[in-house]
């Protein structure tokens, strides 16, 4: 009987299977979806950094609606394995396979496929150098003050970083405003890596960070003309007197700080003796230099005093 009837039982055990699916279909219907997801390195060789070229992918998940309602955007992730990439450049591009992950408890019951499926990836090796402080001033300092040679330490720091970034650093500088400047400053103060424009490079490390600056606004030297005033003691033979005299040279020049400057106008000569002369005489005559300044040239001038009758 089972023998001479196997056909109708087949095709009723064919539209069984129908049913149930039809049925199991208008129950559970299958559905997709797609996110985007960044892509992400993994196995990157030590002193090396890695950029996907390839940032992000679309990732569709296709299997019964209420599998696939359970995943969320955060659920879904994409990697690029770089363990067997061979590294015989600094600067190593390639191709790698995205593989994408889903939680467990799903990711046996979903379809998935990643486009696109492989990703470019840049490899980089991390490199060192090491670079002297200069410190930048923002603005000049004050009238009569000068900024003093820094002491920094230490004197120089190493910046690293991915070889095409540490390429850009031309200098590594400390800036200082003038508030930050006072009769004496010591403190701590961040470097900064710049390329050859002056604009920060990014990317790179600085080490150490903070370098140890002693600073000091000092006064800076000035000069400033000064009369010169002859210093007489003493009389002619008498009823001789000074008719006049003249000083070569007339003016001096004088250095020093500006607050010892500008408190003097005429600088006078050593004392010059007239007691019973009874000619015109020529004297070399040094000069009293005022403390806090120095004559820029010869310390001695020359005095003609003339002697005549009433």
């Amino acid at each position: 009987m089972i023998r001479h009837n196997w056909r109708y039982k087949a095709l009723a055990l064919a539209v069984a299977l129908i049913l149930w699916y039809y049925v199991n279909s208008e129950r559970n219907p299958q559905s997709r979806q797609t996110f985007g997801a960044p892509v992400r390195v993994v196995n990157v060789a030590a002193g090396h950094i890695a950029e996907p070229l390839t940032p992000k992918v679309s990732v569709t998940i296709q299997g019964l609606k209420t599998v696939v309602e359970t995943v969320s955007k955060d659920d879904v992730e994409a990697s690029v394995d770089l363990g067997g990439v061979r590294l015989d450049r600094k600067i190593v591009r390639a191709t790698v396979p995205v593989v994408v992950h889903l939680p467990r408890a799903v990711e046996s019951d979903l379809n998935v496929t990643a486009t696109p499926d492989v990703a470019k990836v840049q490899i980089e090796a991390v490199e060192t150098k090491r670079m002297p402080v200069e410190v930048f001033f923002t603005s000049q300092p004050p009238l009569g003050y000068s900024y003093s040679s820094p002491l920094l330490t230490p004197g120089s720091v190493d910046v690293s970083g991915r070889v095409t970034q540490l390429a850009k650093v031309a200098r590594a500088i400390l800036t200082l405003s003038e508030d930050a400047v006072g009769p004496a400053t010591e403190d701590y103060y961040q470097v900064t890596p710049i390329d050859s424009n002056g604009s920060a490079v990014a990317e790179v490390k600085v080490r150490p960070a903070k370098v140890k600056a002693k600073l000091e606004m000092t006064e800076a030297p000035a000069t400033r003309s000064a009369m010169v005033s002859p210093v007489f003691v003493g009389h002619p033979q008498f009823p001789l007197r000074v008719t006049r005299y003249t000083v070569t040279p007339s003016l001096v020049t004088l250095e020093g700080k500006p607050s010892a400057l500008s408190r003097i106008s005429a600088i006078s000569t050593e004392r010059i003796s007239l007691e019973g002369v009874d000619a015109t005489v020529t004297r070399d005559v040094a000069l009293r230099v005022p403390p806090g300044a120095k004559v820029a040239g010869a310390r001695t001038v020359k005095v003609t005093v003339y002697i005549g009758a009433e």
